[in-house]
């Protein structure tokens, strides 16, 4: 290890502490997201619309506290602010305005996968750069003939460009896979406010 570190140079540990930072938010984010029911299952759904069929605001909204998780909470919440309270502002506002407080536990630390993955790259050829200039400059100053001469700075070119796209593949993944569930559960949300909405008009 100490050997790749010295030969990977500064450039190394700078990713080696990228690659730390982005399992930790891989990790958090998934049990953040194993904790947190995010969709919304038939029998909910027929319950809750003949709960609001029936006028019974209270109940529903009882009915909607029972589903865990940041979709239950935004449901809930909109029941309370609609039903009860009668909000009657723009309801894709009162929905903007609700999805705002909720979804901030969801989103929380994800846009730093987006941003490891598009700069741990960048990095990497950096490295690569750097270790080129560094094999040039020992080949101007002993020649060519030594293959140990330029051997450490293409070893850096090497292992920091390995390591920069080690780091981006799994952080690109992990952050559009948990961008598309908060898309997904979005639309869900939407979804069923929609239905709300309609039942209660009637």
């Amino acid at each position: 290890m100490l050997y790749y570190i010295k030969a990977g140079g500064p450039v190394l540990v700078v990713l080696m502490i990228l690659s730390v930072i982005s399992l930790a938010t891989i990790s958090e984010r998934a049990i953040c997201f194993y904790r947190n029911k995010l969709n919304f299952n038939d029998s909910f759904k027929k319950g809750l619309k003949k709960l609001l069929e029936k006028k019974d605001y209270d109940e529903a909204i009882s009915f909607s506290r029972r589903e865990k998780g940041v979709a239950g909470k935004i449901i809930t919440k909109f029941l309370v602010r609609y039903c009860v309270e009668g909000d009657y502002k723009d309801t894709d506002e009162l929905l903007r305005e609700i999805e705002i407080e909720e979804m901030e536990s969801l989103e929380k630390n994800t846009h730093i996968l987006g941003i490891i993955a598009y700069t741990s790259p960048m990095i990497g050829l950096l490295g690569t750069v750097t270790g080129m200039i560094q094999a040039f400059n020992k080949m101007a100053e002993h020649g060519a003939g030594d293959p140990n001469v330029v051997a450490g700075g293409i070893s850096q070119a090497l292992l920091t460009t390995a390591l920069g796209l080690i780091i981006a593949i799994p952080s690109i993944v992990a952050y559009n896979m948990y961008s598309k569930r908060i898309e997904k559960t979005n639309n869900e949300v939407e979804k069923i406010v929609t239905s709300i909405i309609n039942t209660v008009k009637r």
